[in-house]
């Protein structure tokens, strides 16, 4: 039997359907009811028979931060796919970032070793790969350096790795998967496209590594399938810069505005500005020093290597945009 954590996040949920399409139907936890009307729904629209689909689900509500309530999904569980986790990239979501995806990765870990669980499969980040200074191009062999600054969210998902890789020692079969931005309907990054079709015109110059929902899906279940173990898989089809990205959206609005870049200077003063507004207690900052060094970083992400362990090509970022903004045309 398979237990996939984050069954209603946007990587559980699309994971489920695809499950769904091969006949299988895990043990799927959750945190509020109202997300697994979404997954109903999106069940009844994707299938002719979606309702008797989705009955076939065995859902457990929990909550990472809760191990008794972790305990008892696990009954009967076999394979472990791990996509629950809270992402922010707020400095004032530090603790909470670290409480779920650090410690709730340390419980997931510490389950699969009490029950046996013949693999491991954990939904990583690029943000958690390492990030050598002196190079152009990173990948999934580039070296943490802890003299790096980095965003509270990558260093819960590094913790995170850690605990996993804890597991493989202590002879647990596990894989990661670290994708880039993940484009697909509904996909948090809609958050930011919307707000460009509602006005935001500011870019910084920052490149990122983007992938296509399906592929990233993909290559989870077959590595979930496969021999493979003890490895990590960057998934990134494509590395496309802050301009490229909003130039694409307002295309797909029929828009021809002007676009400003944002320099590091202003963020910097917006920084500021809210280390002041919060020794004043009125609110808890946003930003950190590492994220503004995140968006104009210009180092490329390398995703190649999963092609040489599987049969498998990436779906262009040009295509995938166009199904992410317009999901009619797939």
């Amino acid at each position: 039997m398979i237990l996939v954590t984050g069954a209603t996040g946007f990587i559980g949920t699309n994971l489920m359907c695809a499950l769904a399409e091969k006949d299988v139907y895990p043990v799927a936890t959750y945190r509020h009811e109202s997300n697994k009307d979404k997954i109903a729904a999106l069940f009844i629209s994707k299938f002719s028979d979606g309702k008797e689909r989705f009955d076939k689900i065995i859902w457990r509500k929990v909550d990472l931060r809760n191990f008794p309530s972790l305990n008892e999904a696990f009954e009967g569980i076999t394979h472990v796919y791990h996509c629950a986790a809270f992402i922010s990239m707020a400095f004032r979501d530090s603790q909470k970032l670290l409480e779920i995806n650090q410690k709730g990765t340390a419980y997931i870990v510490d389950l699969c070793l009490k029950n046996n669980i013949e693999k491991l499969l954990y939904v990583s980040s690029i943000a958690s790969l390492g990030t050598d200074p002196n190079l152009n191009t990173i990948d999934e062999n580039t070296p943490w350096d802890n003299n790096v600054d980095k965003t509270p969210y990558a260093y819960s998902k590094y913790g995170a790795e850690m605990e996993v890789w804890r597991a493989n020692q202590e002879g647990l079969d596990v894989a990661i998967v670290n994708p880039g931005i993940v484009l697909g309907p509904n996909s948090p990054i809609e958050k930011t496209f919307n707000r460009v079709k509602n006005g935001l015109r500011f870019y910084t110059p920052g490149r990122s590594g983007y992938v296509w929902i399906d592929d990233v899906v993909f290559v989870m279940i077959k590595l979930m399938e496969s021999k493979i173990k003890a490895e990590r898989f960057a998934l990134v089809a494509e590395n496309w810069s802050g301009k490229s990205v909003i130039q694409a959206v307002l295309k797909a609005c029929n828009k021809n505005d002007k676009i400003i870049k944002a320099s590091k200077g202003l963020l910097y003063c917006l920084w500021v500005f809210e280390h002041f507004i919060q020794l004043l207690g009125l609110r808890k900052r946003f930003f950190t020093k590492a994220l503004i060094s995140t968006l104009f970083d210009k180092r490329t992400v390398n995703g190649e290597k999963i092609k040489s362990y599987i049969d498998f090509e990436y779906t262009s970022i040009a295509k995938s945009l166009e199904n992410t903004l317009n999901p009619k045309s797939i």
